[in-house]
């Protein structure tokens, strides 16, 4: 591509003189254009828009340097560029009166051609050279100014000089409110930080953490130093890492709680096997009873710290957020109106209970047990926190569509909003610092003395498993609200729990056992032979398969432990199908219902059976699930 020819407007009452400074200045390249009085020179530098005025002092309606003032203070031409010539007024007063009058260069006529060319070239350099900078200043700008992070240059004393668009907006101020401000009263830095002096002075990168209100802000300085090698100052790079900080403790808290779900699993899986010799043969020695009553209270002490027991391993699992057994919808403000009886009798006669519970909320899906044993800690503990004082605690329901962002500030694991039920505890106690609030939820910290530390991690274990959210607000005396949300059924009806026994019609048919623990196989045999099954016997799955094989046509029903050594029974459960894909199978194990069947990924299974389970409850499902296969269900809960 061609460049532009640059163009020069002569400007000359005398046609001679005229014709021969622009003949000049032809032969050398330039595009010439010309006028003969100051107002033609005027309107053509307003038209055409020369890159530079050959202007004679004298003209003969408006003096040259009249029009060259003119020419410099019109906003839309004052860039152009005005050599003034003049062959009278060649005195120094007339040269400096131009000059004054803002003239570029003033030369005096007649001038040698050579001269004339190199003038006119030397200041049209100039203004090309000019034009770069404040094209690579502006470039310059609008670089500094597209990145997302705030960045300020500082004086030796760190003192803004300028700064980018995005630093006044990270601080909420105006650009004119940050330039001439030390960046430390800014954004000052944390207790036992070296101010920026000391910075600059080290010569050395730096990176800090500040925060400002609730917001925190990574950091970082770099020294500049001149080509003497003299500090000049420096340049700091401010990011806002709010949000960074609270996805990095959101992913702490997680793997913190990977960590004990996996100790609360393993131990859980354990003790329920023990667990299930302990209930299973208590009940089944209290049947057998004719009535010794000494002996009857001894055996109800044993089903009393078994079920003691059961409910920790509960609460373990709760806590990795693993323990959801049997979920259905679940009315929550009618199920808190059941528990305000047992509450109230829990809580300190000075502390007032107020209930203001919706009566249309929608339905959660939920396990009913666990959302009772929530509400009774946060309860509980929400009338402990007045630490014996007169008080008032207030639970309320509600129902509310929650946006994506607000789910930023609760302590959960989703991030869509929609429509959730809402539980909120809120009590007038001595309320907790943010020490005590940072805590609150780890494994076994506990305000109180006698404490076990299990209340609160639990809980939150139970919204996790819920897929929920949390938040807690608290200040030292000015107590504390507990706000847990639910997502909402979609039409989900609440249908009244069952009763946890069903009575138990006389079983037929055989029923092959398989478990590892020989305790657990010897009480299920007891209580399913009792019930009128046939049973047999297997301690891991390759057993199972050898007696299911010779046994395929008998078997009516498997019930399968899932940890077993030599082989599992997820190993075996794809091979006692493909022998008989219309036998039922119900899984049994210590680990909660949703892990195993995520686990399994297999949809022909009958049923599951939590661990611990007494005989009564085996003999039930048992006899539920071969009901259901019989009238050719596919699945039963």
């Amino acid at each position: 591509m061609t460049p532009r020819r640059q163009r020069i407007l002569v400007v000359d009452d005398n046609d001679a003189g005229r014709y021969a400074t622009g003949r000049v200045l032809r032969q050398a390249g330039f595009e010439i254009a010309e006028a003969g009085t100051g107002g033609d020179a005027l309107k053509r530098t307003a038209q055409d828009r020369p890159d530079l005025v050959v202007l004679d002092v004298r003209l003969p309606d408006i003096p040259g340097v009249e029009v060259c003032r003119r020419i410099k203070t019109s906003p839309e031409v004052s860039s152009t560029l005005v050599l003034q010539m003049s062959a009278s007024a060649i005195d120094d007063g007339s040269r400096v009166a131009a000059l004054e009058c803002g003239a570029d260069a003033y030369i005096a006529s007649p001038v040698e051609p050579a001269v004339l060319v190199a003038t006119v070239r030397s200041l049209l350099r100039i203004r090309t050279a000019e034009q770069a900078l404040q094209d690579a200043a502006l470039e310059w700008q609008a670089t500094f100014d597209a990145i997302r992070d705030g960045v300020a240059v500082l004086d030796v004393n760190g003192v803004v000089q300028r700064s980018n668009a995005a630093l006044p907006a990270l601080l909420g101020l105006e650009r004119r409110e940050i330039a001439g401000r030390n960046l430390d009263e800014l954004i000052p830095p944390a207790e036992g930080d070296p101010p920026l002096v000391e910075v600059l002075e080290s010569r050395h990168r730096t990176n800090a953490e500040r925060a400002l209100g609730e917001r925190s802000f990574s950091i970082t300085i770099d020294p500049m130093a001149d080509a003497a090698d003299k500090l000049r100052g420096g340049v700091a790079i401010v990011t806002d890492i709010t949000e960074r900080k609270r996805v990095d403790r959101q992913l702490q808290h997680s793997q913190k709680l990977e960590s004990i779900g996996l100790l609360a699993g393993g131990v859980a899986h354990d003790f329920n096997n023990l667990l299930v010799g302990i209930l299973g043969n208590a009940s089944l020695a209290l049947d057998s009873l004719e009535d010794p009553e000494a002996t009857r209270r001894l055996l109800q002490d044993v089903m009393g710290a078994g079920e003691r027991a059961a409910e920790l391993t509960r609460q373990m699992l709760a806590y990795a957020g693993k323990g959801r057994l049997s979920v259905g919808p679940v009315d929550l403000s009618a199920l808190i109106r059941d528990l305000a009886p047992l509450i109230q009798s829990s809580i300190p006669r000075n502390v007032r209970l107020t209930l203001d519970l919706r009566r249309d909320l929608p339905a959660i899906q939920a396990d009913k047990t666990q959302i009772e044993q929530l509400a009774m800690n946060l309860i509980i503990n929400a009338a402990e926190a007045n630490q014996g004082n007169a008080g008032a605690v207030t639970v309320t329901t509600a129902s509310r569509n929650v946006s994506a962002a607000e789910l930023g500030a609760f302590l959960t694991e989703q991030k869509k909003g929609g429509d959730y039920v809402v539980l909120e505890v809120r009590d007038t106690g001595t309320g907790m610092d943010q020490e005590t609030l940072k805590r609150i939820f780890d494994p076994f910290f506990s305000t109180k003395f006698l404490g076990r530390g299990l209340g609160l991690s639990a809980a939150l274990g139970i919204i996790r498993g819920h897929k929920g959210a949390l938040k807690v607000t608290s200040a030292p005396a000015q107590g504390t609200v507990f706000e847990v949300l639910f997502p909402a059924a979609a039409d989900a009806p609440v249908r009244p729990a069952s009763r946890e026994e069903a009575a138990l019609a006389r079983g037929r048919g055989a029923v092959l056992v398989v478990d590892d623990e020989e305790i657990v196989r010897n009480m299920a045999q007891k209580a399913l032979t009792r019930a009128g099954y046939e049973v047999l016997l297997a301690g891991n799955g390759a057993e199972a398969l050898a007696v299911f094989s010779r046994n395929v046509r008998r078997i009516s029903l498997v019930l399968l432990d899932l940890v077993m050594p030599v082989m599992s029974g997820e190993e075996a459960l794809p091979h006692l199908l493909s022998m008989n894909p219309d036998a039922p199978v119900i899984v049994s194990s210590g680990h909660g219902e949703e892990e195993c069947r995520v686990r399994l990924k297999e949809p022909r299974v009958a049923g599951f059976l939590q661990k611990p389970y007494t005989a009564a409850s085996l003999a039930a499902k048992v006899h539920a699930v071969l009901g259901a296969a019989a009238a050719g269900k596919v699945e039963v809960q």
